[in-house]
């Protein structure tokens, strides 16, 4: 997982600067979250495409929101809080027959963006990681999301989702367990229904 950038100034006297009328200034929240809010969006959703979009459309809300934060309170749960809600609309787009098949077939190729030096096997691992994560539940799922792929603390979890921290660690808990359960299923050979492998 890629660390954040480091912020040059404390986080409050960078907002400060943009609300005050630098809008330059929030590009050191952007260099600082982007690529925890692309890991986030890459989890929950269904291409490589759809995260990037989510993800900028993350940002573009949270700039046009950004009065509405309250100083003093965590930054990454508000901006989370606003990736939660803004992928739960891209998730929903994506309903369509054409799109399905696309997923499918995404499914069964090396993401994009990968080295090709890297190995292809761990490549097609972390897709079927991801596609059994958007297999849970949505209650499990988006505290997997933000924990693992966002790089979350259990507080920070808590605070985007606006649920109590036991409540996160009850469903990573059995999250991880459900995982376990569907990525064993996917890994045991398919078989024909006249019991003859193909």
């Amino acid at each position: 997982m890629r660390n954040p950038t480091p912020i040059d100034d404390d986080e409050d006297r960078v907002i400060a600067r943009v609300l005050e009328g630098d809008p330059d200034s929030f590009r050191h929240l952007v260099d600082a979250y982007s690529g925890r809010v692309l890991a986030f969006c890459r989890a929950r959703l269904h291409s490589e495409e759809d995260a990037q979009d989510a993800a900028q459309e993350v940002f573009l809300r949270a700039y046009k929101s950004l009065s509405t934060f309250r100083r003093g309170e965590n930054f990454a749960s508000w901006l989370f809080a606003i990736a939660a809600n803004n992928v739960r609309t891209h998730f929903k787009l994506f309903s369509t027959r054409k799109q399905k098949e696309e997923l499918f077939k995404r499914q069964l190729m090396v993401e994009p963006g990968i080295d090709p030096g890297e190995d292809a096997e761990r490549a097609l691992e972390q897709n079927a990681l991801r596609s059994a994560v958007r297999a849970l539940p949505e209650d499990m799922q988006k505290p997997v999301a933000l924990y693992y792929f966002a790089g979350l603390s259990v507080i920070e979890t808590a605070k985007a989702l606006g649920i109590g921290e036991e409540a996160v660690k009850t469903r990573l808990f059995r999250a991880r367990g459900r995982l376990r359960e569907i990525l064993a299923r996917a890994a045991q050979p398919k078989r024909s229904s006249r019991g003859i492998s193909l």
